[in-house]
């Protein structure tokens, strides 16, 4: 169960806001803490020996305390006095960890550059298991204004998919800073977290959802993106002055801002890479934006990053199936319709039936999603396990006035806020998604492969006709060295699977767990993967012409394995 919905209001100097905030989710603090401390070695060496998840702490640590050198003081003030204030509420809190977690995602996603950057033409092994583990290609927004919506404003909806599955959905929370300085704004996180850079909103109608990318040229110092959405926030009131600040401090990673103007109506994606800034606009007389994890400047998709064909087709069809849905629409656009959207299950090449995995807008790893009416200082937001795309919503409204401190849903009186429980305003979790939830926590939290068995092999009982769960059963049996049971799922896959990628990958793990069980049934298996056409078969094709041994490294997220 998760905790309810927790609202704060902060007043003040950046550094008062922080200790405000230190002091309020002191617990949560702690408790996430623990979670990013160890994020990089789990998310890129999850299944290697203490040596490799010593070697990425160690680079992942030094990046991290580079980045944190050169922060603006008001930010670096208010990170340390959270910290402050959480470790005296909580002895024995490690205060340098914890002045180091917010440049987590900057350093991980730089590591996994790196290592790509290492090993192109194309990755080679065992750099490219690196690489395609790390990727988190898996986030999703949609701005839309003027007569895509029903009453001409501009909403803001977003999916955060992010490996912190039973940490970050456990206790959603949406907080306000009033500074005394520069603009009010309401960052969404998990409690504990004082991070204004997930989905935030500005009291002059500014939202911005920050994108994972994958560049070579990431640098080794720049801007943390945490630090160059906060001044967004606390500074733009047009989409160009949220351009000129991003090009201020050039950005250490790789990143896609999806940027909306309420009072504009209007959108637009800035594209960062390292001392790259290049700005994604929409078509004249569009009327909606959509961003995904894929760069659109041409300037920039010269050194993008792509370990495999499944990066790129885990982007581009959650892009082409989030714009279909709007585009394809008989009537404006509510929130609701919106929310709906970001919990949709089809890959838009094989739309016949919902998946649990793939290419598809609603992911396992979806720990935070929203739909935001800036100008009504309104949103709708997921409270539930995740995916939390799915299940229980919260409809929040907030006033930029009112007294500090902090409170839950059910609770909020007198706060300045309203927040109302909407146990169906989208679709709930069906049973084999809530399996699908707790392998996510055991594969991605601690790498508990016979855990992550389990609860897929639960899920393929709950949704026997979905073949997203078949390849992931595969490739989890291969890693607890079940190869016969491997050999099971991909038949039962290839019964059902229509899309030619998924169907290729099936076909290439099915003829390698059948190599020593049953090699004609293998040599079947590569014929038929040598005759499909499509995008990405080439190189599943070369894959299966590779000798191969030992235990696949998966990630479940981009549904992707060496």
């Amino acid at each position: 169960m998760t905790k309810p919905l927790f609202l704060a209001r902060l007043t003040g100097t950046q550094e008062q806001m922080g200790a405000q905030h230190g002091r309020l989710t002191a617990d949560d603090a702690v408790r996430l803490l623990e979670f990013y401390k160890t994020m990089p070695e789990r998310t890129l060496a999850g299944d290697l020996g203490a040596i490799g998840k010593l070697a990425v702490r160690t680079l992942a640590n030094a990046w991290q305390h580079n980045l944190t050198r050169t922060r603006p003081p008001e930010l670096a003030a208010r990170t340390r006095a959270f910290t402050e204030a959480v470790a005296a509420a909580r002895p024995g809190h490690d205060r340098r960890a914890a002045l180091r977690t917010l440049a987590t995602m900057d350093a991980m996603q730089n590591c996994v550059s790196l290592v790509a950057r290492a090993a192109l033409g194309p990755f080679a092994a065992p750099l490219t298991a690196r690489a395609t583990v790390g990727a988190i290609p898996a986030c999703s927004s949609a701005i839309a204004w003027g007569n895509a919506t029903v009453d001409g404003e501009l909403l803001f909806a977003r999916n955060f998919d992010f490996p912190g599955v039973g940490v970050w959905d456990e206790a959603p929370a949406f907080v306000v800073c009033a500074p005394d300085r520069g603009q009010r704004y309401g960052f969404f996180a998990t409690r504990g977290a004082d991070t204004a850079v997930v989905t935030v909103v500005n009291e002059a109608g500014i939202v911005i959802a920050p994108h994972t990318r994958w560049h070579r040229d990431v640098t080794w110092s720049g801007a943390m993106i945490v630090d160059i959405v906060h001044d967004i926030a606390r500074r733009a009131e047009t989409l160009e002055d949220a351009v000129r600040i991003a090009r201020e401090r050039p950005s250490s990673s790789s990143w896609g801002l999806a940027v909306g103007s309420a009072r504009e109506r209007a959108g637009l994606s800035i594209e960062l890479a390292g001392p790259h800034c290049e700005v994604v606009r929409p078509a004249p007389g569009a009327d909606h934006l959509v961003c995904t994890n894929h760069y659109k400047s041409a300037g920039l998709q010269d050194g993008e990053l792509s370990a495999s064909a499944a990066w790129d087709l885990h982007s581009t069809r959650r892009e082409r199936r989030l714009r279909a849905l709007i585009e394809g629409r008989t009537q404006p656009l509510t929130a609701q319709d919106l929310a709906r959207f970001l919990g949709d299950r089809r890959d838009p090449d094989a739309p016949e039936r919902p998946r649990q995995f793939g290419g598809t807008l609603a992911q396992p790893l979806n720990v935070h999603a929203v739909v935001v009416a800036p100008l009504a200082r309104r949103a709708w937001v997921g409270v539930d396990r995740a995916p939390t795309c799915e299940g229980t919503w919260a409809d929040v409204g907030w006033s930029w006035d009112g007294p500090q401190g902090g409170w839950e849903l059910g609770q909020t009186q007198g706060s300045g806020f309203t927040a109302e429980a909407l146990p169906s305003f989208v679709a709930p979790h069906d049973a084999a998604t809530r399996h699908v939830h707790d392998a996510a926590a055991a594969y991605e939290g601690s790498h508990d492969v016979a855990a992550a068995r389990a609860a897929i092999e639960r899920a393929v009982t709950a949704a026997p006709e979905d073949p997203s769960l078949r390849l992931i059963a595969a490739w989890l049996a291969l890693e607890d060295g079940a190869p016969d049971r491997a050999v099971i799922h991909v038949h039962a896959g290839l019964s059902l699977e229509t899309e030619p990628y998924r169907r290729g990958q099936l076909l290439l793990w099915g003829s390698r767990a059948a190599k020593n069980l049953d090699p004609a049934q293998a040599e079947r298996w590569n014929r038929e993967l040598g005759g499909l056409s499509g995008d990405g078969l080439d190189e599943l094709r070369a894959r299966g012409k590779q000798h191969h041994r030992g235990k696949p490294h998966a990630n479940l997220m981009m549904v992707d394995a060496y």
